[in-house]
């Protein structure tokens, strides 16, 4: 059996070590860069979200091009449409001032995961994929984002993150 002082000791640490967490978290919260690239739960917290593992470049030709996923080795991201409607699927939109809407795409079949949840075959973009997308009008102030969440091949999911595509004229 423990004794007392020994439980009150341990209990001492575990509430310095939360009062330490949170104080941690409101600091980022308010006093964190305001032009951080992570969004949403994982701006606040810390914690790794989708845009560590995935990046996407577009080459445009006209109105219409074609953005290419590049996905760290053993992650992917679920296919639009996702395979179960808990999955974030990716998909391509149009950023203006914090609003966002989607433009027209041609989503690929994504290609199976090796990943079963109840019965269902869970499809994902790999590393390479290409999206083609049309009639896209991109105005001053514009900017060109994608949805995704990754995963790597043991099924752990990151927190979903909103990352900016890279323009280059083709």
């Amino acid at each position: 059996m423990m004794n007392r002082r020994y439980r009150y000791g341990l209990g001492a640490l575990a509430a310095v070590i939360i009062l330490a967490s949170a104080a941690a978290l409101t600091w980022n919260r308010f006093f964190g860069p305001a032009d951080s690239p992570a969004s949403g739960a994982a701006a606040f917290t810390g914690f790794a979200n989708s845009s560590t593992h995935v990046k996407a470049s577009l080459a445009m030709a006209g109105q219409d091009g074609v953005i290419t996923l590049h996905i760290g080795r053993d992650w992917h991201v679920n296919a639009n449409p996702a395979s179960l409607d808990n999955l974030i699927a990716s998909t391509v939109l149009v950023e203006r001032d914090g609003a966002q809407r989607e433009v027209q795409a041609d989503y690929p079949a994504g290609t199976s995961s090796g990943i079963t949840i109840d019965g269902t075959d869970i499809l994902v973009y790999e590393d390479g994929t290409r999206i083609p997308v049309h009639r896209l009008v991109v105005e001053k102030g514009d900017r060109i984002v994608m949805r995704v969440q990754a995963c790597n091949n043991q099924g752990i999911c990151l927190a979903p993150a909103t990352i900016p595509v890279d323009e280059h004229q083709a």
